[in-house]
């Protein structure tokens, strides 16, 4: 009796995921053959050409469903964080890695450490929720590094299409043509915006909001400053990628004089198990306690929290002076 609610519980938890991927698999299905079914009604009717125009219209319609279930479980997960606009994981990404965070965290808690059969499920669906989470905030930590990168020289082409005598919005649809992701993105949803009938300040605004990155709103702010009080734009923004590119630097040298605390909590954080290991090399029954004993699981568990603890306050003071927003 003491094993059935638990057990129900990690039941119902695998039940989930596997529904989940059923449905994605039958949603898949059912629209391949209704595509099928369409395109079947449709050749009677009409020649080749406009079976083949039907069908890539079917087709993207299928496309866009899967990018708006994408989209609503990625939204799910990344509750709470600032950014999410780099985050890319699809449907079966996101799934999958809930999967494998709940199955591994049930491995460990329970065949592993042999916890109470009431901690593990809670511990397993925390890492089944977790995992998505720090891989979709991982995908955007990756995309804000990499647009500030490129940020700078897609500014210098603006100021170069500006001097030949083009309109800056013109040359925010050349950058979202010709720059690399993440820019791209960003400039080409500028354009898409302006092209629907939204003012081009108000575009920027809505844009440095969904990205709050400092540089990104430093080159809003400039650029619809000069719109409303005219000026020499391609000036100021020469100005403003110099200033970027010296943030960058100033970043890059922090990171460099933190180096050595870094790798000192790499070392710190690193030692314990190392010593661990050996110890059950060595002597397997010397640390039997800590896992058979329940005092010793509680003696692992705050350790195991300290060290979390402290790293990541560690984590947290280097991040603060080498962060790019």
């Amino acid at each position: 009796m003491t094993l059935l609610v638990p057990g129900l519980l990690i039941l119902g938890i695998l039940g989930l995921i596997g529904a989940g991927l059923f449905l994605t698999l039958m949603e898949v299905r059912q629209t391949r053959v209704d595509i099928q079914h369409r395109v079947g009604l449709i050749s009677e009717a009409v020649d080749n050409t406009s079976v083949s125009d039907a069908a890539k219209l079917l087709t993207a319609g299928r496309a866009r469903r899967r990018r708006m279930l994408g989209a609503r479980l990625r939204r799910a997960f990344a509750v709470a964080l600032p950014r999410t606009w780099g985050m890319t994981a699809s449907a079966p990404v996101l799934m999958l890695t809930a999967a494998a965070g709940g199955g591994i965290t049930w491995l460990v808690v329970q065949p592993g450490l042999h916890m109470s059969i009431w901690i593990s499920p809670e511990l397993t669906l925390a890492g089944l929720l977790l995992l998505p989470r720090y891989l979709l905030k991982y995908q955007q930590n990756v995309a804000d590094k990499k647009f500030m990168e490129l940020f700078p020289d897609s500014i210098d082409m603006i100021i170069r299409m500006l001097r030949a005598g083009l309109p800056v919005t013109a040359a925010v649809r050349a950058v979202g043509k010709e720059a690399a992701s993440p820019v791209a993105e960003v400039f080409t949803s500028l354009a898409d915006e302006m092209a629907i009938g939204i003012t081009f300040e108000d575009a920027l605004s809505a844009a440095g909001e969904r990205i709050e990155l400092a540089d990104f709103r430093f080159f809003a702010v400039a650029v619809s400053l000069q719109r409303a009080t005219g000026g020499n734009l391609a000036a100021t923004l020469d100005i403003l990628s110099d200033i970027m590119r010296k943030r960058r630097a100033m970043r890059l040298q922090a990171k460099a004089t933190t180096g050595e605390v870094r790798m000192s909590a790499y070392v710190l954080g690193v030692i314990p198990f190392f010593i661990i290991g050996g110890i059950l090399v060595i002597t397997p029954d010397y640390l039997r306690p800590l896992i058979v004993d329940p005092r010793g699981k509680v003696i692992i568990a705050v350790a195991v929290t300290s060290m979390l603890i402290g790293f990541g306050t560690i984590r947290q003071m280097m991040l603060s002076v080498t962060r790019a927003a």
